[in-house]
């Protein structure tokens, strides 16, 4: 097969260009029609500015703690292309996770653009999926620390029932994760169960790595702080003075729960108001990804210097 001229390649890199504009454009308008502009144009005017532009600044310093841990889960098992990479590859998730319907949907994405940097799908998939359940597990630690003062502030009595029984499944999920590959063979060979089964494996071959196991474990932690620190940052900005204390025993429950109408003691229009001002925090830090997966600075590899692609060449 003849190789393309430059000028075919020129016209192939503008159409593809164009059309990931297009995508983006489409998105971003998706995404607005999704979002009361109207409401969030309100709220930010009775908000603190400086301190949404901390909130701001504290999720981006989140994501890059994500692409540290994210670094070390995948470089056990597979080459990694580095932190700053996978910092870009964080951002492009958060972006689609904000304009596709689904959750996951950024994850889906951050594991095509794995692909395109040449990592191999299996091993992109399991270094997500154990990113997030680090996270998960971390969440559900700290749930465990928090419910005997929730239960304390819980005076229904279905409310206490359904935030136990949430953390009793969270805790069957974390037993699954890490022992699904101990099911009888003809199970853990089941196609719908295998890639799970070497999600266990891979989750406690990790634990064979003390000090990688402890830095994961540690970014984690920090990971779930700044996410907390921008709860209250939100709710100072708009009045609500809620103690760090109080909101590091709302946030695990409400992340793990989310749909679950409990009120954990929080005013309900302090809790509208944090929840959509995190909402529209959360979107606009996602916007750097849009532009990243837009320029494809993603998968750009970076440019060897002359004399390197000599040497390499010879």
């Amino acid at each position: 097969m003849r190789p393309r001229s430059k000028p075919g390649r020129r016209v192939i890199k503008i159409l593809s260009t164009s059309i990931r504009l297009l995508v983006t454009v489409g998105l971003v308008a998706v995404l607005a029609a999704r979002f009361d502009l109207g409401q969030a144009a309100s709220l930010m005017g009775h908000a603190s500015l400086p301190l949404l532009a901390m909130t701001l600044t504290v999720l981006w310093a989140a994501n890059l703690i994500v692409a540290l841990r994210w670094h070390l889960i995948l470089s056990a098992a597979a080459p990694s292309p580095g932190p700053a990479t996978l910092l870009k590859l964080v951002f492009v998730g958060l972006f689609f996770n904000q304009v596709l319907p689904t959750g996951v949907g950024g994850d889906a994405v951050r594991a095509w653009r794995c692909s395109r940097l040449g990592i191999g799908l299996g091993p992109a998939v399991r270094s997500i999926l154990l990113d997030r359940a680090w996270g998960y597990a971390v969440l559900v630690i700290l749930y465990v620390a928090v419910l005997p003062s929730l239960l304390r502030v819980l005076h229904e009595t279905w409310e206490r029932v359904g935030v136990v029984a949430v953390l009793a499944a969270a805790l069957a999920g974390l037993l699954a994760l890490v022992s699904l590959d101990r099911l009888p063979r003809p199970l853990s060979d089941l196609r719908v169960i295998a890639p799970f089964a070497e999600l266990s494996r891979q989750s406690r071959r990790l634990f064979m790595y003390p000090r990688r196991c402890g830095a994961v474990l540690g970014l984690s932690f920090l990971t779930i702080a700044l996410t907390i620190i921008a709860f209250k940052l939100i709710a100072d900005s708009i009045g609500s003075r809620l103690s760090l204390g109080t909101w590091t025993m709302v946030v695990p429950p409400v992340t793990l729960i989310q749909l679950l109408p409990v009120s954990f003691g929080v005013p309900a229009e302090a809790a509208l108001a944090t929840s959509i001002l995190l909402g529209l925090c959360m979107i606009l830090a996602g916007l750097p990804g849009g532009l990243i997966w837009l320029a494809g600075w993603d998968i750009a590899r970076p440019r060897l210097p002359p004399r390197a692609r000599t040497l390499r060449s010879g």
